[in-house]
């Protein structure tokens, strides 16, 4: 696991995805040392023959960083930008990554022992989860932001 530890507790900055169909919105996490900043939904230039869930580039103080939509990566129906979305910059192994994401929550310091890590049955995105935290009568989705963005280079073209 990636995430921050602290004296037996996970450090993650906590944002919300909002399922399109239902309204119903659900809690993820990062670690909180993979996040670079938050930032208002801003001018996002689109790239030809990319991948579905890649939105485009913005330009980052001079460097040019692509955007995804979590939601689409993850499966959910697609996105609509609201007042409250933000596009929160990843930091994984030196990469940046635009994540685009419904509303940004809180940062959490999570007990350990509240997360639940051996996951299994018929999560196909099992893959892209480090496990759940149940905290303060809420669940949270601890994402493993390694995995989600070290598939393929999210700008590479689907024609490849």
């Amino acid at each position: 696991m990636s995430e921050v530890v602290t004296e037996g507790y996970l450090q993650v900055v906590v944002f919300s995805l909002i399922d399109k169909k239902t309204t119903k919105k659900e809690d993820y996490g990062v670690s909180i040392e993979q996040v670079r900043e938050i930032r208002p939904l801003e001018s996002i230039t689109k790239v030809p023959n990319t991948k579905s869930y890649v939105k485009g580039v913005m330009n980052l103080r001079g460097m040019i960083v692509p955007v995804i939509d979590v939601k689409e990566k993850l499966g959910f129906n697609g996105s609509e930008s609201s007042t409250k979305t933000r596009i929160l910059v990843a930091d994984v192994k030196g990469n940046l990554t635009g994540l685009l994401i419904d509303e940004v929550d809180q940062v959490m310091r999570i007990p350990i022992k509240e997360v639940e890590t051996n996951l299994s049955g018929g999560l196909e995105s099992l893959e892209y989860i480090n496990g759940v935290a149940k905290t303060s009568g809420r669940l949270i989705v601890l994402l493993d932001m390694e995995r989600i963005l070290e598939n393929d280079s999210p700008l590479k073209s689907t024609e490849d």
